[in-house]
């Protein structure tokens, strides 16, 4: 499908990706609106840094991160940079969605004192499938001439995908 806005000017500095139509951005935003439901709730109350990465298949990265404080007593609540949390809803939708992605992946921090603790996921098929804790330690280890700690890598909560489970 093509681009909703035609007429819009070709700027060399602008991205050309597909547009899949509103009906696959907006069963895709759906299913992000589950993601993060799901998701704040596997991880519990406590900040938790989300660290959004993919290749689109123009060749380039796209990167987005935000830091949520989550409350869960006595009521859920969350708290985060508007704009920061925008930009990951925004790029979730997308690799959801799939037509303009390649590869990407979700990596949650948790905690910082002592060390941090993390997991990940990639974003395939249209929906959130656990990385394997090697794959996630090989991607936040600590350079060797750094000094942060080593964070803790623990397999990802399962997420059961809405439209397989029912």
């Amino acid at each position: 499908m093509t681009s909703p806005h035609p007429n819009q000017p070709d700027r060399a500095d602008r991205r050309t990706l597909p547009y899949p139509g509103d009906e696959a951005i907006t069963a895709a935003r759906h299913r992000a609106h589950q993601v993060f439901a799901q998701l704040f709730t596997a991880l519990g109350a406590g900040r938790h840094r989300l660290h959004y990465a993919a290749l689109d298949v123009d060749g380039l990265y796209a990167l987005a991160s935000v830091t949520v404080d989550v409350t869960t007593a006595p009521a859920w609540h969350l708290d985060a940079d508007q704009d920061e949390f925008t930009a990951v809803e925004a790029a979730v939708t997308a690799a959801l969605e799939g037509s303009c992605t390649v590869l990407a992946t979700l990596v949650v921090q948790t905690g910082q004192d002592p060390i941090p603790a993390v997991c990940g996921w990639r974003i395939e098929r249209g929906w959130l499938h656990a990385m394997n804790p090697v794959t996630v330690y090989a991607a936040v280890r600590p350079c060797a001439s750094g000094s942060e700690p080593v964070a803790r890598v623990y397999p990802a909560p399962f997420l059961p995908d809405p439209s397989v489970t029912g």
